[in-house]
Parts: C-alpha cells; structure tokens; sequence
C-alpha cells in the first residue's frame, strides 16, 4: 500500500491547499525516513517521531512567511488564506509523510515504539506524536485501495 500512495498528491491525502508545501514536506519524510526507519535505538526512533512532527509546524510557518500572498497547489501558486495549522490539519500532513518516507515494517515499528515508550511520557508531547504516528500507520493499514483510488474521504469522513 505504501507504495502504491508514495506517487500521490499532497491533495489525494485531502492536505488543505493553504498547508500544502512547496518543498513536498521532504524535510519531514527524511526525517521519518532517517530517524525512524534507518535508526536501530527505540529512543532515537521515538525522538525522531517526535522531531518529525515538530518539524511540519516549522516547515508549514516558515513557507506561509517566505510567501504570505500564495500557497502551493498542486503544482501552482493561489491565493492564500491566513490560517494555523491545527490537529485536523496536521494529521493528513502526517499521513502524506508517513507514506513518502517508505518505512519498512511499520506495524513492528509501532508495536516497538508503544512498548518501549515511558509511560510518564505517553500523556504528553511525545504520547500525542507517537500516537500521531500509530494513526498513519492504522490509515494506511485499514484503506482499502479499490475504494480510496481517488478520494481519501472513506478514512477522514468516517
């Protein structure tokens, strides 16, 4: 499946046009890609979970300040609209990155990282993210391709 969403759009993951990246949020799957996927230390896995999503915040702030009159659309410039990104915003994103960074075995990865997280932390910052990364990873798992092949709205809308 992974493979078979690494081609779409950032719009096919219905991302909202005013927090669609010009840079395709690369930045976020290296990070994904590096920290978690190619990292053998559940901590490291766990901290780069955590940087990852901080770092589509950042990305997103820093594109809507290099360019305030317009957002990237599929490949165009329009019009933008003054918004901040908030949860149901960040979710798509996240999903979008999940997929482009091409994790291999991310079902263990999630029971890993689940298992091996201090409990103390799973009600905060890093609980919010790791759980941020289970969703995209149970999205992807659950969405069945003949169904979604052009519109995600069967997970979202559900």
């Amino acid at each position: 499946k992974m493979q078979a969403l690494a081609d779409k759009p950032q719009s096919y993951f219905r991302i909202p046009k005013e927090h669609r990246s010009r840079s395709d949020w690369q930045s976020v799957s290296n990070i994904l890609r590096e920290g978690v996927g190619r990292s053998t230390l559940p901590c490291v896995k766990l901290r780069a979970v955590v940087d990852a999503a901080k770092e589509i915040s950042s990305l997103d702030s820093e594109e809507r300040t290099a360019f305030p009159e317009s957002t990237f659309f599929d490949g165009a410039p329009v019009p933008a609209e003054r918004r901040a990104l908030g949860a149901d915003d960040f979710l798509p994103i996240f999903i979008y990155c999940f997929v482009r960074a091409g994790i291999e075995r991310p079902s263990a990865l999630c029971a890993l990282l689940g298992t091996m997280c201090d409990p103390a932390k799973m009600s905060g910052e890093t609980g919010y993210y790791l759980a941020s990364f289970n969703s995209a990873y149970m999205y992807v798992h659950e969405l069945d391709l003949t169904q979604a092949d052009n519109d995600l709205s069967v997970i979202f809308d559900a």
